[in-house]
């Protein structure tokens, strides 16, 4: 499995939808689209763990679909990537990422998350591209062990970008 595939998947995902929607990149000013990547992507965290109601300490965990599941972690997953797309953080490996200590639960792991995207932002803002990379190796490691711990396999998630891919590349030949 090499993560450099979902990077380039999901740019040239990224790339399909902007050259459709006819809107520049930065239409809403660069220091605004900055900030709204990361605002997006802790958005989209937020809905994954209110689904999960894991931070609900007196309530009975829901049923949830596993397809809904899924697709909210796939939402959040696009938009961590679109940031290393972004800040060229985009040439990580499944090596550097082991390296990284799992959080015991999923309610440590949500709050390591969103520590994570406060700090890279606020890293990046600085232009301190060594620490950048080295919290962004630690964020896409927090969403990996996530996801195991929500019970969704990566390589599910691996194989969904391949998919993706093979439906969308036959669509931009013909253009």
């Amino acid at each position: 499995m090499e993560l450099i595939d979902l990077f380039k998947i999901q740019d040239y995902m990224e790339k399909e939808i902007q050259g459709s929607a006819n809107i520049p990149e930065d239409a809403l000013g660069e220091e605004n689209t900055f900030d709204l990547r990361f605002l997006a992507l802790q958005v989209k965290t937020g809905e994954l763990a209110n689904l999960t109601k894991c931070y609900k300490y007196n309530a009975k965990t829901p049923e949830i679909s596993e397809e809904k599941l899924f697709f909210r972690a796939l939402d959040a997953f696009q938009l961590l990537l679109s940031l290393g797309n972004v800040h060229q953080l985009n040439f990580i490996n499944m090596d550097a990422l082991t390296a990284v200590p799992k959080e015991e639960n999923q309610i440590k792991t949500f709050s390591a998350i969103f520590d994570g995207i406060t700090k890279l932002r606020d890293v990046l803002r600085a232009g301190d591209y060594y620490h950048a990379l080295n919290l962004y190796i630690h964020l896409f490691a927090q969403y990996i062990y996530l996801a195991q711990q929500l019970n969704i396999d990566f390589e599910k998630i691996y194989q969904y970008f391949l998919s993706r891919f093979e439906v969308l590349e036959p669509l931009s030949e013909k253009n």
